[in-house]
């Protein structure tokens, strides 16, 4: 009995930690959001300094700032990226969302 109940209080402890697998999954807008701005980092990093060997550790600590300016994490945003991605047709509106901001910035200069 005492067994029972120990494997029923385990099952009962993960059952309640267990959500869907998309919880960490970084809602639409705000990953458009955050998308644009590192997509804008690595280009400038890839412009300034060419081969990624260069500057991985300088974009990789301007990403965690950028990541938590946002509220979020690398590991959540490429979470997030492989979740979109995975879904094609809905990636490509969301490259196509970013690339439209780009072009609002650039007509606003």
């Amino acid at each position: 009995m005492k067994l029972a109940v120990s494997v029923f209080c385990f099952l009962l402890l993960f059952a309640c930690q267990s959500t869907n697998g998309h919880s960490a999954v970084i809602e639409e807008n705000k990953m458009i959001d955050v998308m644009a701005e590192v997509y804008i980092l690595e280009m400038h990093y890839q412009k300034n300094y060419g081969a990624p060997v260069q500057y991985k550790k300088q974009l990789d600590r301007a990403l965690k700032i950028l990541f938590s300016s946002h509220g979020t994490t690398k590991a959540s945003y490429e979470k997030s990226f492989g979740f979109y991605a995975s879904k094609h047709e809905k990636f490509i509106q969301m490259n196509e969302a970013v690339i439209q901001r780009y072009n609002t910035l650039l007509l606003e200069k």
